[in-house]
């Protein structure tokens, strides 16, 4: 409750929500780093493959770690995302239709003093149809939704197509009344929008990982210890979740491949090739990090890639 009487929905109100929902997820920082290169690095891959990308539940809890995201997003060239300083930990609580196609998501922040706040943002999607109205100022601040474009990266603008923002109906109210000026509408979207508008292509690649072959380690967090021990000292028991990692393979190499003997030509020299998505047909792979080739041809030490997405 602001000064005036303002009301507006804290994150207390969907406790229950987050507690009843069947299926609760904690991204882990490997996780966010390989899904956040994927969605963005390798967006035209993933924007190939939105036909198979459904939410796994009907009503879905996922947080993460702010400080590895915002790294991984700052080494991406096509995003220019603000900082969200003093912000611990980001989740989101997701109602999707039946299909998972479709669905409404709610955003939530903890700070280092473990205060949780609700965004003043709602994002809603839908994977079978573009959903993205223009940018009509005076619409926003009456509840009607807006979306994002970056027509210089095809690949992200086809992602954000099936995504579109609009303003909780307590914020819209509140706005209203506070008669802002038209710059200063345009001020309160760019800070209210944040980085909100990076969470669903990244969201996108966990849940694309979700349906790819060995595409996700899962370990259900064994909490009864820690659960204990906070009880003793007043704090309130964690819910039951489930720890998602990257698939890595420490130490991985390729064998030799036989064609490349038989066709009597020199293999390729050692060489890193990165986590990439290889689909055939409706399935998809998740190619894990893996070193290539043989040291004794010579070390690829260092290479510079030049992304296109047009």
């Amino acid at each position: 409750m602001l000064p005036g009487g303002w009301g507006f929905p804290g994150a207390h109100q969907f406790a229950d929500a987050v507690r009843t929902c069947p299926l609760r997820l904690v991204l882990a920082d490997d996780l966010i780093q390989y899904t956040i290169q994927l969605a963005y690095a390798e967006g035209e891959r993933l924007s190939g493959c939105l036909d198979l990308v459904h939410v796994p539940a009907q009503q879905l809890w996922l947080e993460w770690l702010e400080a590895p995201r915002q790294s991984t997003l700052s080494e991406m060239p096509a995003c220019t995302s603000t900082p969200c300083y003093g912000v611990r930990r980001t989740g989101v609580l997701i109602a999707a239709d039946p299909a998972g196609r479709a669905g409404t998501m709610r955003t939530f922040w903890s700070t280092q003093n473990e205060q949780v706040y609700s965004a003043a943002l709602l994002t809603d999607f839908d994977l079978d149809r573009v959903v993205r109205p223009a940018l009509e100022i005076d619409a926003v601040f009456s509840g009607a939704a807006f979306g994002v474009v970056m027509p210089v990266e095809p690949a992200l603008d086809e992602l954000l197509s099936h995504v579109c923002f609009r303003l909780d109906p307590a914020w819209a109210k509140y706005y209203r009344a506070a008669d802002l000026t038209q710059s200063q509408q345009l001020q309160v979207l760019h800070e209210v929008l944040g980085t909100m508008a990076f969470d669903m292509p990244m969201l996108l690649a966990v849940f694309l990982l979700f349906a790819a072959k060995d595409g996700l380690q899962r370990r259900a967090a064994d909490l009864e210890r820690l659960n204990r021990a906070r009880c003793r000292s007043g704090k309130r028991a964690l819910l039951e979740h489930i720890e998602v990692r990257a698939p890595l393979v420490a130490g991985y190499q390729c064998p030799a491949s036989p064609a490349a003997d038989a066709n009597r030509r020199r293999g390729p020299r050692l060489h890193h090739v990165r986590g990439h998505i290889a689909r055939r047909g409706d399935k998809v792979f998740w190619r894990v990090p893996h070193l290539r080739g043989s040291a004794r041809l010579g070390v690829v030490r260092s290479r510079t890639v030049q992304l296109s997405f047009h």
